[in-house]
Order: structure tokens, then sequence, then C-alpha cells
């Protein structure tokens, strides 16, 4: 694994909670320095930021934070109101191959172009397609967000999503990843490195109580049961463990009865950077990854 771009500029990593802010800052093939500051109720819900304007002074004015400068800044985004699709299209060489993809988006997906900023990447190749995972992310969700970091007088240069860049920071290129905060739960399966599931679910309990562990074992249920109904050729997937990260993740990994109720191993996995104390490397799992997300490029 080459860290070593890592060097050549800072990478400032921050991604907007819903009851908090955490930020990384990335060096020498480390994370030299992170943070996290509580956000006052309702400044984010659903993914969206509210009040972007008093979000980016909390960030801006929260201890040990220093942004700006030189530094390359990486958002980290929220799979709420966000669209996934794979597709699967004729191999086309160059510029007619993105002609091509960006016609389907267009034909398929017409009311996605008109509300979301969408982005594809080309993700492989299966009998004789090429495979393309294409993103909606909400306009006015990934507006306010830079409208936050700009606020705190940051000038983001590239986003990711957030259960996207934890399966980065995992580097497993088979992975089942939860990323588990109080509120929100972002779920992801990744096969080669592609995503091929991802949802997202609004947990109406208080974190760790019986029925948020309840509904958590509930959704994983759930998802791993339509993954295995849709790619019944695929049974590797049972040995892939779920992968808790996230400011909740350890709360999940304790509760023992998830990993019986659904049949299924979990963990909270080693990381590719880790931050200081350790013991909080699980909470930046998605800011480490977008740390690493030009390495992945």
């Amino acid at each position: 694994m080459n860290l070593r771009r890592l060097v050549r500029q800072p990478v400032l990593t921050v991604a907007f909670h819903e009851r908090e802010v955490r930020w990384t800052i990335g060096r020498s093939g480390s994370i030299a320095s992170s943070g996290r500051v509580p956000l006052p109720p309702g400044f984010v819900n659903d993914g969206l930021v509210v009040d972007s304007a008093a979000t980016g002074m909390v960030l801006r004015d929260a201890p040990g934070f220093r942004g700006g400068g030189r530094m390359q800044v990486v958002l980290g985004l929220p799979a709420q109101r966000s669209v996934f699709r794979q597709l699967e299209l004729p191999a086309l060489p160059g510029k007619q191959f993105a002609e091509l993809v960006e016609r389907e988006i267009r034909r398929e997906m017409p009311m996605l172009v008109e509300n979301a900023h969408v982005s594809w990447k080309r993700t492989g190749e299966r009998d004789g397609k090429a495979l393309v995972f294409v993103v909606g992310v909400a306009r006015d969700v990934l507006d306010s967000h830079l409208a936050a970091a700009w606020s705190a007088g940051l000038h983001p240069q590239s986003a990711d999503l957030r259960v996207i860049a934890a399966a980065r920071a995992v580097g497993a290129p088979d992975s089942m990843i939860a990323c588990v905060e109080d509120a929100e739960v972002e779920l992801g399966i990744f096969r080669d490195g592609v995503p091929w599931i991802i949802r997202s679910i609004a947990m109406t309990s208080p974190c760790g109580e019986p029925a948020w562990i309840e509904q958590l074992t509930a959704e994983l249920g759930r998802t791993l049961k339509y993954f295995r109904d849709s790619h019944r050729d695929d049974t590797t997937i049972d040995a892939v463990p779920i992968s808790f990260v996230g400011g909740s993740a350890k709360v999940a990994v304790m509760a023992s009865q998830i990993g019986a109720a659904i049949g299924h191993d979990v963990a909270m996995p080693p990381l590719r950077l880790s931050v200081t104390p350790e013991q909080e490397t699980v909470a930046f799992a998605s800011n480490i990854g977008l740390a690493l997300k030009d390495l992945a490029a």
C-alpha cells in the first residue's frame, strides 16, 4: 500500500453527522490529527444541513480545529436521499462509452438528472458488458454540506459517500459495512470493491436500548436476505463478517444478540490508518476512507 501520496498535500476530511462533526488531517502516510464536536439538535436532519452557516461556525470554532491553508478538503456525504444504480452497457471505447453512459442515465433516470448531482464509475465487466455504478446525491443535500464547509472557511475539492469511504478504510475487496450512529445507520455490501447494495436507515429509538438493537438487527437481516435472494449464485457472502464502524459501532458489536439473531459474524475490523487515541479510530472510519480516496483512484 503506497501512502506517500498523502505527503504531497495534507488532506482535511470533514463529515457532518446528525449529532456531531468529525474531521481528520492526514499527512506523511498517517492521520496527524482528528477531532469531533457536538452539533445542537436540528442542525442536521435526514442528511440535510438545515442551518449551514451556524453548522460551519461550530466547526470553525471547535477546539483544535485548523482548516484552510493549502490542504486538500474532502467531504463525507450521507446516503440519505441518494439513489444508486448498477448499469450493464456495451463496452465501447473511450469517449463513446462516456457518451453512452450519459445518454443511458438521462433515459432511465430523467428525474435523477434534474434533482441530483450525478456521478458514475466503470467498475468492471461481466459477460462482455461493462458494469457502471451510478450514484445521485440530492442537490439540496450536497449543496447544504458544501455551504456548511464554506461557512467554516473551507473549499472542498471532492466528496464521497461516507459508507463507501468506510469500506475503503476497511480495505477488503468483499465487505459488509455498517456505519452505525446514534440516529442513523448506513449499510453497504461490496463485492470486489464495488458497492452492490447501499441503504440508509433512520433509527427510531435511543441508541443502545432494546428497541434500537432490535431495529438494527431487523434491518441487517433484511439487507442480507435481499442480497441472497437477488444473488443466489453468490454463496461467499456468508463468510464475510459485518464490519461495524462509526460513532456507535462499539454499542452495536457489544450487543452480541445481533450476530446470533441473523446468523452472521460481526466485528470491528482493523482500519488502514488510525487516529489518536487509537480507541477512537472506529468512529473515524469514514474520515479515514476519505483521506485515502485519491489513493484508490
